[in-house]
């Protein structure tokens, strides 16, 4: 028979064996609280959310202004690497400006042995739309790009001073050019508020240039270069083309204004109203600047 001490120890087994499997469920039972507790309830998950877009609320508009910023440094560094073209072209030609459309050629042409065919250097960063990728390629605007000439919707049209392929959206000042004497008679046309030929008002050398940091060069431009008249008006609509030359160039591209090169090499932004104070021939006058000024000029005051 077996003594009271071992029914003792048999009953102490089995209540210590009920109290661990009372505690193991226990723990499992708390184990499996914990494992809920880890997940998001749906009001978190709409808390975080909202502070996601908080966030991206506030970091947009600065990194829209940083892209706008990265964009004006590459323009005007590649304004800057054609200021050095032109220089080096002066030297070579004793210190003549290009031809331009007059002698056969234009400035992507004549520049073409200093920049070696890099094409989207001719390229605005902020104009990059080709116009012979759209259906109406002869209606421009703020941000589109002229060319490619003979290509897409320019099919067999190929400027006799350029080349098939071409394309950008920097324009020369057309007066900064020094046309052959035979184009003289052959393009000259009256500049109605001076009653002398055109061909008085090029440039020509660059030594003929007096104040220089007033005298445009190359420019964001809707063609590949234009002839501004003192008496252009500005165009109704912004970035409408019109009949005046100077329509081509008042273009805001670079909030309210125009990223610009000059004859002395410099490059910075021009005010739309200050472009008609600029001497873009040798005989422009300070009264062309007494224009009435549309509407739209109000959103990007100088």
């Amino acid at each position: 028979m077996e003594s009271v001490s071992t029914h003792f120890c048999r009953v102490l087994d089995i209540i210590m064996e009920s109290k661990m499997v009372t505690t193991t469920h226990k723990m499992h039972k708390l184990n499996f609280r914990k494992d809920e507790d880890k997940g998001f309830t749906l009001i978190e998950l709409l808390v975080v959310i909202a502070i996601i877009a908080l966030l991206l609320s506030i970091l947009m508009p600065s990194l829209r202004k940083a892209k706008d910023q990265a964009r004006d440094v590459l323009g005007f560094s590649r304004l800057k690497q054609f200021s050095l073209m032109y220089e080096m072209h002066t030297q070579d030609n004793d210190d003549s400006l290009p031809a331009g459309w007059w002698g056969g050629t234009m400035w992507m042409i004549d520049l073409l042995p200093y920049y070696g065919g890099v094409d989207d250097i001719r390229l605005c960063p902020k104009a990059t739309k080709l116009l012979s990728d759209t259906s109406d390629p002869y209606n421009a605007g703020v941000f589109t790009a002229w060319g490619k000439y003979g290509e897409g919707s320019w099919e067999g049209y190929i400027p006799m001073w350029a080349r098939e392929g071409m394309y950008g959206s920097y324009g020369a000042n057309g007066w900064a050019h020094n046309p052959p004497p035979e184009a003289d008679s052959l393009y000259a046309y009256p500049e109605n508020s001076i009653g002398v030929d055109s061909g008085i008002l090029f440039w020509r050398k660059k030594t003929n240039v007096t104040r220089p940091t007033t005298v445009p060069l190359l420019s964001g431009c809707m063609w590949d270069g234009t002839t501004p008249m003192m008496s252009d008006a500005p165009p109704g609509e912004e970035g409408e083309q019109t009949a005046y030359q100077m329509s081509s160039f008042c273009l805001p591209r670079h909030n309210g204004k125009v990223q610009m090169l000059f004859m002395d090499t410099s490059a910075r932004k021009v005010g739309l109203k200050e472009l008609w104070s600029l001497r873009w021939h040798r005989q422009w006058a300070s009264w062309a600047m007494d224009q009435q000024w549309p509407s739209w000029f109000d959103k990007y005051p100088d």
